[in-house]
C-alpha cells in the first residue's frame, strides 16, 4: 500500500513539473515559510493594500495541511510566490474575497502562465481587476456578475430619485435622526465582521474558515489607513455597521450588518446614505458597492463586473481522465464477474 501511494504521489509530481515546464516555468513547494521565499518576494511587485509583509503573515497563520506555498521561477528568477488555502474543500488564493485586485505576488504579465503552471485545480474570484480574466485553455466555468458603483463627483441623490429610492432614504433619515455614525470606533471593525459572519455562515460550521484571515487583514489595513468601519449607534449600542477598503482611491464596500430589532427604522438604508456622504467628504473618487444583491442597483448603476472561474491544468484533466477510465474498467470487470458468478450458480442449481 505504501509503495502504491508513493508511486501515485511521484506520478502526480512528475505531471505537475511537466505542466509547469510547458509554460517555461519551474515550481517549488514549501511546507513552511523559508528565507528563500523572502528573497523571492524582493523581486516581485507589491500593492499598497497587499504588501509582502501582509502576504507573509497570512501564509504563516494558515494551517499547514490546508495551505500551499509555491515558488515559481523562470530560468532561476522568481516570477511568483503563490499562496493558496483550502478553506471550503478546494484550493483558492489566500486573498479570495478579502483583498481586491490581487491573487498573490506575481510579476507583471506572468499570471496567465503562472496559474496553469501551479498544476492545481483552483477556484478563482476575479474582482476589481482592470482587465478581464486571462484567456487560457485551462480556464473553466467562468461566470460574471454585474457590480454597482458611482462617481462621488456626481449628484448621487439625483440617481436615487431616478430609481425612486430617494423617498425611502428621506423617510429613514427622519426615523434615524437620534442615531449617531462613528467612524473607526474602537471595536467597530470586529463587531461588524463577526456579526456579518454569524449571519451568513453555513449551517453546521462553527465559523467561516476565512474569518481569522479577514479580521487580520482588516486590522492590518486599518492601521495603515486603508480600511474603515462606519457604525451607527443608538446611544452606546452599535446597531448597524459596514466595513470598507480603500482601493485605487475608491472606497469598496465589504462586510455589513444591522440589528434586526431596528428594521423599522431602516438603519441599513440610513447607514448606506451616510456612507456615501462620508466617502465624498473623504475625497474618494468613487464608491463601489459590489454585486450579488439586487438592492444595490437602487443606490448606484452598474459600473463593472466580477468573475468566478476554475483553473483546471492539463495534469488535472489527465488525472481525471485516467480516474474515469479506471472507474469504467472496474465497472465492466465487476459486471462481468457478477454475470459469471450468477451463471455458475444457475448452472449448479
Amino acid at each position: 500500500m505504501f509503495l502504491m501511494s508513493a508511486a501515485k504521489n511521484a506520478g502526480k509530481r512528475f505531471l505537475m513539473a511537466r505542466v509547469a515546464a510547458s509554460q517555461g516555468l519551474k515550481t517549488k513547494f514549501f511546507d513552511d515559510w523559508q528565507s528563500e521565499l523572502d528573497e523571492a518576494l524582493q523581486c516581485l511587485p507589491e500593492t499598497d493594500i497587499f504588501p509582502h509583509e501582509l502576504f507573509r503573515t497570512l501564509m504563516k497563520m494558515s494551517e499547514p495541511n490546508k495551505r500551499k506555498i509555491i515558488l515559481v521561477t523562470e530560468r532561476g528568477c522568481p516570477v511568483a510566490v503563490a499562496g493558496l488555502r483550502n478553506r471550503w474543500g478546494y484550493w483558492e488564493p489566500v486573498t479570495q474575497w478579502i483583498v481586491p485586485g490581487v491573487l498573490f505576488p506575481v510579476r507583471d504579465g506572468y499570471l496567465a502562465r503562472v496559474l496553469p503552471a501551479l498544476g492545481l485545480e483552483m477556484h478563482i474570484a476575479w474582482w476589481r481587476w482592470q482587465e478581464p480574466p486571462p484567456q487560457i485553455k485551462c480556464l473553466r466555468n467562468a461566470i460574471s456578475e454585474p457590480t454597482f458603483g458611482i462617481s462621488l463627483t456626481e449628484d448621487f441623490e439625483q440617481y436615487w430619485r431616478k430609481t425612486s429610492h430617494l423617498r425611502n432614504v428621506r423617510t429613514y433619515r427622519n426615523r434615524c435622526k437620534d442615531f449617531e455614525l462613528k467612524v473607526n470606533s474602537p471595536g467597530g471593525v470586529e463587531w461588524t465582521i463577526r456579526n456579518w459572519e454569524m449571519k451568513w455562515r453555513s449551517q453546521g460550521i462553527a465559523e467561516k474558515p476565512d474569518l481569522a484571515e479577514r479580521l487580520l487583514v482588516a486590522d492590518y489595513l486599518q492601521k495603515k489607513r486603508f480600511y474603515y468601519s462606519l457604525v451607527l449607534f443608538d446611544r452606546d449600542e452599535p446597531i448597524a455597521g459596514g466595513t470598507l477598503i480603500s482601493h485605487r482611491n475608491q472606497v469598496v464596500a465589504q462586510c455589513s450588518y444591522s440589528n434586526p430589532k431596528y428594521d423599522w427604522h431602516g438603519v441599513m438604508t440610513r447607514h448606506i446614505d451616510l456612507t456615501f456622504v462620508w466617502a465624498k467628504d473623504m475625497g474618494f473618487d468613487r464608491i463601489d458597492l459590489g454585486g450579488s444583491h439586487d438592492y444595490k442597483q437602487k443606490w448606484a448603476p452598474q459600473n463593472g463586473e466580477k468573475w468566478k472561474f476554475d483553473i483546471c491544468p492539463e495534469n488535472i484533466l489527465l488525472q481525471k481522465q485516467i480516474s474515469a477510465l479506471v472507474s469504467r474498467t472496474n465497472n465492466i470487470v465487476n459486471r462481468s464477474y457478477r454475470k459469471t458468478v450468477l451463471h455458475k450458480q444457475s448452472h449448479h442449481d
